[in-house]
Parts: C-alpha cells; sequence; structure tokens
C-alpha cells in the first residue's frame, strides 16, 4: 500500500471490521479516503481515519454516487457486510436504486453486484479490488491453532470442501457445517452467522464449518471471511473446526481470532 499514498478512494462501507481496518491502514500509509457508510454507526467508527465521511442508507444509490461525483473521486472500493435481506424491502429504495433492482435478471449475489457494478462504472467510476489492498488478511495453508484436527474432522473437511465449492458456484451460499460425513447446514440468504447456529443445533455439538469463495471469486465487491462473530457462533454451538480456502478467504482480526479459537478449544485450519 506504501506506493499509493497519492491516491485518494471512495470507501463504500458495509458492516463489519473491514471497513474500519481497511480506513486505518490507508490512513497510515497516507491514503485519503472519502467514505460513504451505510450506517450512522460505521461512519462513527470511520471518521477518525478518512479525509471526509458521510453516512448515506444503501437504498440511496443514486445519493451516494452523486456524493462521490461531487469529491472527484474516481476510485471506488467496496467493502463490508451488506444484508441481502434488503433486495426483498424496494419501499426502501430511492427511484434510482428501484431502477437499478428492477433491471436484475437475478437476485444472485453474483448477477445483483456485477450489475452494480457495471451501474458504478457506466458513471466513470472504477471499482477496485479489495485483494489488493488487504492481501495481509488471507491466510496460507495450515493449521492456525494449538489445537490440532482429529483424523475425523480431516475427513469431513475432505469431504465437505467440494460440495462448499460447488455450492458456492451455484450462487447457493459459501459457508455448510458438516459432521460425520454429513451435510448438516448450507448457507442460504440468512447468511453465515446464522448457518452455523443453525448447523450447530442440528448437529448437537463437534460440528465442522467449511468456508470457501467461488471459483471466479470477484474480488472488487465480495471477500469471504471469518471473524470473531464466527467464532462466538461456533463456541456457543459447540462446533470444534473451522476449515477456511488457503489464500481466499479473509481471517478479520486475526490476533484476536487465534486467541478465542484456542480460549474455546477450536481448531482453524486453512486447506
Amino acid at each position: 500500500m506504501e506506493t499509493l499514498a497519492s491516491q485518494r478512494i471512495g470507501l463504500i462501507a458495509g458492516a463489519g471490521e473491514i471497513p474500519v481496518y481497511f480506513a486505518k491502514k490507508a490512513h497510515e500509509n497516507g491514503i485519503r479516503i472519502v467514505s460513504v457508510a451505510f450506517t450512522d454507526e460505521i461512519d462513527a467508527r470511520l471518521k477518525p481515519f478518512v479525509e471526509k465521511n458521510y453516512s448515506i442508507g444503501l437504498a440511496k444509490s443514486g445519493k451516494i454516487l452523486k456524493t462521490l461525483e461531487a469529491e472527484n473521486i474516481r476510485d471506488v472500493l467496496i467493502i463490508g457486510k451488506v444484508e441481502k435481506k434488503m433486495i426483498f424491502k424496494p419501499q426502501l429504495f430511492d427511484l434510482e436504486t428501484l431502477k437499478l433492482i428492477m433491471s436484475f435478471r437475478t437476485h444472485q449475489d453474483k448477477s445483483v453486484m456485477l450489475k452494480v457494478i457495471d451501474e458504478i462504472e457506466s458513471r466513470g467510476f472504477k471499482v477496485l479490488d479489495q485483494m489488493e489492498y488487504l492481501k495481509e488478511l488471507y491466510p496460507e495453508k495450515g493449521i492456525l491453532t494449538r489445537r490440532k484436527p482429529s483424523q475425523q474432522e480431516m475427513e469431513d473437511v475432505e469431504f465437505g470442501f467440494p460440495i462448499a465449492r460447488y455450492m458456492a458456484d451455484q450462487e447457493i451460499g459459501q459457508t455448510i457445517v458438516v459432521k460425520n460425513k454429513t451435510v448438516i447446514a448450507v448457507e442460504a440468504v440468512e447468511g453465515t452467522d446464522q448457518t452455523i447456529e443453525r448447523g450447530c443445533e442440528l448437529a448437537q455439538a463437534g460440528c465442522t464449518i467449511i468456508k470457501v469463495s467461488r471459483t471466479n471469486q470477484d474480488y472488487r465487491y465480495d471477500s469471504p471471511g471469518i471473524g470473531l462473530r464466527t467464532l462466538e457462533g461456533m463456541s456457543r454451538g459447540k462446533a470444534t473446526v473451522v476449515a477456511i480456502e488457503a489464500g481466499r478467504i479473509m481471517l478479520v482480526e486475526r490476533d484476536k481470532v487465534l486467541q478465542a479459537a484456542d480460549r474455546a478449544g477450536i481448531t482453524i485450519v486453512s486447506v
């Protein structure tokens, strides 16, 4: 990031820790940020690290783009979680956003976001790749925690990985829960946290969580990851292993996550 210190970037920020992590890192490296946060909470957390900040709801896409245009922004980074269920609340959207939604052929994540990116870039912006700026957050292969997986747990990982990749490529979800070579839960519109909660409840402890990327993951709009909330959900549900795809899944707040995993006796393995 040091070579990019002359840049001025528009940050479109959803929920979670990553937008704040990026803004802080950019600030430390002299990159100037104009942030547009979807909530006041994220806006307040970004404010110390950005040149200018705005809080504009996700449903007001027209206002978001006009704000970035007024700031003479050309490079845009989209980071953070967006509630997928928003797509089913058309009453919240402004006219520009509603027109965009009506043009979607499907409401699958990839189709929706590619259409959104096309719309953004048609206005003269360039949407940047998250991985280019946050490479250090994607662990390479290896066991990252003190606890090692058992033979049975590794067999569940090996069994579940191709299934998880297939489900991701079908635009269904990128997380599955496995126990004894049986798929217990598959992520859909509810998101990772609720999938883990449901899977742990059905598995009755001792299950394995698998998180993967799509084969052709587009890191301009979606960087799948795990973080403290993942570990908290696993701990409550007595899950024992989370396996992530090496070099392609973010590990957010790595030190805190690994400490939490070690305290809870949970294995994190990058495969």
